[in-house]
């Protein structure tokens, strides 16, 4: 069998505080199965764009989710609609992600993978995303984009990043609901987590400057 390399975008997401996730289901007293159900519908959802975007590929296993897509201009816009959707129903379910996307020589069968574009990909979100977002490789942008103008999926970060937009809400109440899903009224005492709730509220404050949320001002004051 001849195997061809072939230039793939490559997407790798992983579910923070998935470990929790699965304590909580799987120990919880009265049986309460607040994760596995929300999680397993996101995946059938997104399984489904598979039959009507063409070459989509999508693996999950434990708290990783690969996508991946032959590179095109067109694929790039169509990749970045599927994680912006997927991020969103996530946080809808009370679930943050974090992730990278790049672009390299891919092969993938249903039980084989061998990506030079999923390296890059892990090595974004492992060491550059930090917070909760998917952060776009610059070659990337540039390739697709050389003058890196907007898109509707992309925001530019003050740190020089971009990452995908996905407060995609029909208002910004819609939003803030979704965010109080994944926020507690307390932030976490943990300096690592409480900083990714800290950037997620700063996230919507940029995006809805004109409804920032009563919320958000007590969060404010309890960092300041």
């Amino acid at each position: 069998m001849a195997i061809e390399l072939k230039t793939y975008i490559v997407a790798f997401i992983d579910l923070l505080g998935f470990s929790a996730m699965v304590k909580h289901d799987c120990e919880s007293a009265n049986g309460d199965q607040k994760y596995i159900e929300s999680l397993y519908s996101i995946y059938l959802k997104t399984k489904q764009l598979k039959e009507s975007i063409d070459g989509l590929q999508l693996i999950q296993f434990s708290d990783s989710v690969v996508l991946a897509i032959p590179y095109t201009p067109d694929n790039y816009m169509e990749i970045l609609n599927v994680i912006s959707h997927y991020q969103y129903d996530l946080l809808q379910s009370g679930i943050l992600c974090r992730g990278g996307v790049s672009y390299g020589k891919h092969f993938s069968t249903e039980d084989f993978l061998f990506s030079n574009g999923l390296i890059d990909a892990y090595r974004l979100e492992s060491t550059v995303a930090s917070t909760p977002r998917v952060v776009v490789s610059r070659d990337l942008v540039a390739l697709v984009n050389p003058a890196k103008s907007p898109n509707e999926y992309l925001e530019f970060e003050r740190d020089g990043l971009c990452f995908v937009k996905y407060l995609n809400g029909a208002s910004h109440a819609d939003n803030w609901r979704a965010i109080s899903n994944a926020i507690p009224e307390e932030l976490s005492e943990f300096p690592s987590i409480r900083s990714k709730q800290i950037w997620l509220i700063d996230y919507y404050n940029h995006k809805f400057p004109d409804n920032i949320h009563k919320n958000i001002l007590r969060f404010q004051q309890d960092v300041a």
